[in-house]
């Protein structure tokens, strides 16, 4: 019943110069001009590279591509499908079926609809995928042709000069993602490819699972990946028709796994800045390092790189943009060459790579989780005169050396130290992010200090922000600007002597302190906040067109 559904009309208006790439058994509709051009091809890649050469040779207006495993089903299918082309529908494809079988061999897609062109999809993890459409359905050769994502190479047709201007068949491991990949080019220069229902032809290939049947392409190959990371952003778009709204971020942080992410403060700034731009708006996925290559991040048309020890490269197609928060001198140059925006939270360090990379480079600080940074009701359990949260990184940190130098005995939290000082100091090996605030709130004093490299560019700690948006008073090293920034609210040091003397005087007279840190507070209010920082990233996206459509 379904062959008998099959046999289309003849087509009245005769075409000539149409080359079949690969012709297989079964010669097309009769008053059709064909240029038959025999290629040979082992492996996929080979054989894709071989139908891409056939095309190169071929003179004819228009290509179709025909490997061994397709068979036409009736006559005339080539004539349908040439005859739709026309005006901006620069390619089309048949209804590929399941081929009948023998009885031993018999499936219950047998005759059924294997695609019908392909579709785009997102993953659970955003990433795209093909989807073949209306796989398993009966197939209806009456409907007329209508538009499609993209194609099987399988009696694939298109015009031979929209071919050549999106630089025809790239070779790869894959029939299909091949096809795709051209469908995809062509359809950016503004071609269209239709389904055409009344063209139908039997797809032999082997089916590898019953996944495959809706998913003809395989997401975890070679292929794909690189159809992804050539095509992502707009693949992602294509898998969401009639979505309006600006473009889908994702933030690569330093932590380096889920696993550990909890541990890590830059995965709290991401986290916090990903909330205030979804408060205006923004689709935002945060992700760990080692996440920085998945195809769902491929995918998004922005992404925001904030920086730690080691480099995320760029995708092709979208937007790259790097913030450098920390650890200035493991930054390179070319990481910011190949970046389309540059954002640096120093002056001083801004203004040193403008002279350096052709990226535009704006300064943009860092900034305090409101939500979670504020006054809280002192614990008694972390009620310290003194305190220092802070990792060691198999060193004894200048804040800590610098106390204990000068008689004073801080509490502190943060993993490494008890091999360093007297255990008898630490509190606790690992503070949660979330415990942060009592922390601050219940210390007389908190103690900030700054890696060299840091302190010598004028990055400003990000524990300042946060410790003065719970209200308590901080002292730090000197760091460039800080005064500046802060408008005296965060007194510095220079000696150990000095930095005695500035703990003892907060603890004889907390007042005073109290009364700087409170203006400390309203100013991180008032300008350095995650909302502040999500709104001044909008405001640079717009400017510098980072928007949709991927760079």
């Amino acid at each position: 019943q379904h062959v008998a559904r099959l046999v289309p009309m003849r087509v009245e208006r005769r075409i000539s110069g149409v080359t079949a790439a690969g012709w297989a058994e079964g010669g097309p509709a009769e008053g059709l001009s064909i240029e038959v051009v025999r290629v040979a091809g082992g492996d996929p890649s080979a054989r894709v590279a071989a139908l891409a050469g056939g095309a190169a040779e071929a003179t004819g207006e228009v290509l179709c591509f025909l490997p061994n495993a397709a068979a036409p089903l009736a006559p005339g299918w080539l004539g349908w499908l040439v005859d739709a082309l026309g005006s901006d529908a620069v390619a089309a494809t048949p209804t590929l079926v399941h081929p009948a079988r023998g009885w031993a061999r018999a499936t219950e897609h047998d005759l059924l609809v294997r695609s019908e062109g392909l579709s785009l999809a997102l993953d659970g993890a955003g990433g795209p995928v093909a989807e073949a459409r209306h796989a398993g359905q009966p197939v209806d050769p009456g409907r007329p042709p209508e538009e499609v994502v993209g194609a099987a190479l399988q009696g694939f047709v298109v015009e031979r000069a929209a071919y050549l201007a999106a630089g025809g068949l790239d070779p790869t491991e894959s029939d299909d993602v091949a096809a795709l990949d051209l469908c995809v080019r062509l359809r950016h220069q503004g071609g269209r490819v239709l389904h055409v229902p009344a063209a139908a032809l039997y797809d032999h290939r082997p089916v590898p699972s019953r996944r495959a049947l809706r998913h003809p392409i395989d997401p975890s190959t070679a292929a794909w990946r690189r159809f992804v990371e050539r095509h992502g952003p707009a693949a992602a778009r294509e898998a969401r028709p009639g979505v309006e709204g600006g473009p889908r971020w994702v933030i690569t942080t330093a932590a380096p796994s889920a696993r550990v992410a909890d541990r890590w403060g830059d995965w709290h700034f991401a986290e916090a800045l990903a909330r205030s731009l979804r408060r205006l708006g923004q689709d935002v996925a945060v992700q760990t390092h080692d996440a920085s290559d998945a195809l769902g991040t491929r995918s998004r048309e922005l992404h925001l790189v904030v920086r730690g020890l080691a480099p995320v490269r760029r995708t092709p197609g979208q937007h790259h943009v790097l913030w450098v928060i920390s650890h200035p001198n493991e930054v390179d140059l070319k990481e910011c060459d190949e970046a389309d925006l540059v954002l640096v939270a120093s002056a001083r360090f801004a203004e040193h790579l403008r002279a350096r990379t052709s990226t535009p480079v704006e300064v943009l600080l860092q900034a305090s989780d409101a939500e979670r940074f504020h006054p809280t009701s002192v614990a008694a359990e972390h009620q310290h005169p003194v305190t220092v949260v802070a990792k060691t990184r198999d060193v004894t940190r200048r804040a800590v050396a610098d106390a204990l130098a000068a008689g004073i005995r801080p509490a502190i939290y943060g993993g490494g130290w008890r091999r360093l000082v007297d255990p008898e100091l630490v509190v606790a090996d690992h503070v949660d992010n979330r415990d942060l605030p009592v922390v601050y709130s219940s210390a007389g004093v908190v103690l900030n200090d700054h890696w060299d490299d840091m302190r010598d560019w004028g990055f400003v700690s990000n524990r300042i922000f946060d410790v003065l948006a719970c209200g308590t008073p901080i002292i730090s090293d000197a760091v460039s600007g800080i005064d500046e920034l802060f408008h005296g609210a965060v007194p510095t040091y220079g000696t150990s002597g000095e930095l005695g003397e500035l703990v003892r005087g907060i603890l004889a007279d907390p007042e005073p302190a109290r009364a700087r840190a409170a203006a400390g507070r309203a100013l991180v209010l008032a300008h350095h906040t995650f909302d502040h920082r999500a709104r001044e990233l909008l405001e640079l996206v717009e400017r510098y067109r980072l928007g949709e459509q991927g760079g």
